[in-house]
């Protein structure tokens, strides 16, 4: 495993990514298309409140020696809706017709040609209904330090809609070996100009050894269609819930197709690991720098999960400009844009230079 990590510069883009349609099921008593009901856990008809269960088992981890040999599956069972604006592709329930793109608030919204893609063999369920995502959402506006009053006041938000997003999640072992060098910090008295002065000198040393680390549930996020910052914040789900993929699950609502494929997923896991695994190793020693580590890391007995996680999305127009937020659809955590009060921020930045300023001064008075 590569022991090298590269940053990279996010950004804040448009909601991007392919959805996918099902085939729905008739109510058994007036006739009418069931919905999935969060708050029930089953489907639930909108006409006559007839409750309807889902027959669920655990999510199971796949050999990930399978994933090259997967094929599509759902094919017979989807349809896409393209946006024109955006390039969303989206998976509804037959049923429905996609009359604006959920992500981009776009109404230049076509049906594709059926496409066939890779089944998802796990899923968690939505826990939130859409009164209690729009509440949470609510919350959080009130809750923007430097948005503008009228902003927190009379938020509310728009076009929201529960989405189920793609995403892998891996199992591993991992056995490493490593070298490296570190360095201890300790200081020293000696006479300068005539003073007597405290420096700082480093103490290196060399180590070596071997690492073993388990990784349940690597979670990377198979769309670029919402921004990483926003998927790092909101990616926290209860994985060992997840229950085996059924449609019954999609009803009353859509899923993005993945847009990153496992392997390119696995690239990213791995990654994490190897994060992992160097602070596991340097938590071993008592240093204050690295000078260098190497790492070389074996990762077997690797199973993987592509499964579909459920968020809700949402706009909120203000002053001409519009601010996408998205929430949990489980644990109801929100993570979006809201504007900025130029009042609020200047009052924060000077209040900031102050404080610099003084500690800068406490820093210099201590030292004399």
């Amino acid at each position: 495993m590569d022991s090298e990590n590269k940053n990279t510069q996010e950004t804040f883009p448009p909601f991007r990514g392919e959805q996918t349609a099902v085939d729905t099921e008739k109510c058994p008593n007036c006739g009418d298309n069931l919905e999935f009901d969060p708050e029930e856990g089953c489907l639930k008809c909108p006409s006559c409140g007839t409750l309807q269960k889902i027959e669920t088992h655990a999510g199971q981890e796949i050999a990930f020696s399978e994933l090259s040999k997967a094929n599509g599956g759902w094919q017979n069972q989807t349809h896409v809706y393209h946006c024109a604006n955006c390039n969303a592709e989206e998976v509804l329930d037959k049923r429905e017709i996609a009359h604006v793109c959920p992500f981009c608030g776009s109404p230049s919204v076509v049906e594709r040609e059926e496409i066939d893609t890779l089944r998802p063999n796990a899923l968690l369920p939505f826990l939130l209904d859409l009164p209690k995502a729009s509440a949470a959402a609510i919350r959080w506006a009130k809750k923007r330090l430097f948005a503008p009053r009228e902003f927190k006041t009379y938020f509310r938000p728009e076009k929201l809609r529960g989405v189920y997003l793609p995403a892998f999640t891996f199992d591993t072992n991992t056995d490493s070996a490593y070298q490296g060098r570190l360095g201890e910090h300790y200081y020293v008295n000696v006479r300068s100009n005539g003073k007597t002065v405290r420096e700082q000198r480093t103490r290196y040393f060399y180590i070596q050894g071997t690492y073993q680390q388990f990784f349940d549930d690597l979670a990377v996020s198979a769309t670029d269609a919402v921004p990483p910052s926003v998927m790092r914040t909101l990616m926290h789900y209860d994985y060992h819930n997840c229950v085996e993929y059924n449609d019954d699950f999609l009803y009353g609502f859509s899923a993005l197709l993945y847009s990153r494929d496992g392997q390119t997923c696995w690239a990213d896991a791995r990654s994490m690991a190897d994060k992992s695994i160097r602070q596991g190793i340097l938590s071993q020693y008592h240093h204050d720098v690295v000078s260098y580590l190497n790492v070389s890391t074996n990762c077997f007995n690797v199973t993987y999960k592509y499964l579909l996680l459920p968020m809700y999305t949402g706009i909120y127009p203000y002053k001409s400009k519009i601010y996408p937020f998205y929430i949990n659809g489980r644990s109801g955590k929100v993570k979006g844009k809201s504007p900025v009060s130029p009042v609020k921020a200047a009052i924060a930045t000077v209040l900031g230079i102050a404080a610099a300023v003084a500690v800068g001064f406490l820093i210099w008075y201590i030292w004399q």
